[in-house]
């Protein structure tokens, strides 16, 4: 597995770690409230999850299992990919602390730092996305097999 993917699959488990903490004290205080201010944990609970263990882990595998090149370098413009990285973090950690701060430009920012991850990774992982040879092949020749 590349250190990239290493990197991204690492990343989302730590956000879900903190995800689930973060949801398990939210349904605490549902039970037994005694933090007001636990309800502000809910946005940056999903930001977590949503972004940064679920979309970020999909990027890693992504990354990963789709068909390499044939000649180096096998996985693309690395560079790009660790910038993907950083944003993708950087646009997470923005938009949960604007949850928390009630900050829209804070916000506003992390989302483009997000959307600037998913365009970077799509250029990146764009060109590996290719037809199964067989089946270009198969549907070329016109036959039903």
């Amino acid at each position: 597995m590349p250190k990239l993917s290493v990197w991204l699959v690492r990343a989302s488990l730590v956000h879900m770690g903190i995800g689930f903490l973060s949801g398990a004290f939210i349904l605490f205080h549902k039970g037994i409230s005694l933090y007001p201010w636990a309800w502000k944990l809910l946005n940056p609970h999903i930001e977590l999850m949503i972004f940064g263990w679920t979309m970020q882990f999909i990027m890693g595998i992504a990354f990963w299992i789709l068909p390499r090149f044939s000649s180096e370098p096998r996985y693309g413009n690395l560079r790009l990919g660790w910038w993907s990285f950083m944003l993708l973090n950087a646009g997470i950690l923005l938009t949960a602390a604007a949850a928390w701060f009630g900050d829209e430009g804070l916000a506003l920012a992390g989302r483009l730092g997000t959307l600037g991850a998913v365009i970077v990774f799509t250029f990146i992982i764009w060109p590996r996305v290719k037809p199964l040879g067989g089946y270009a092949a198969s549907q070329s020749s016109g036959g039903d097999s």
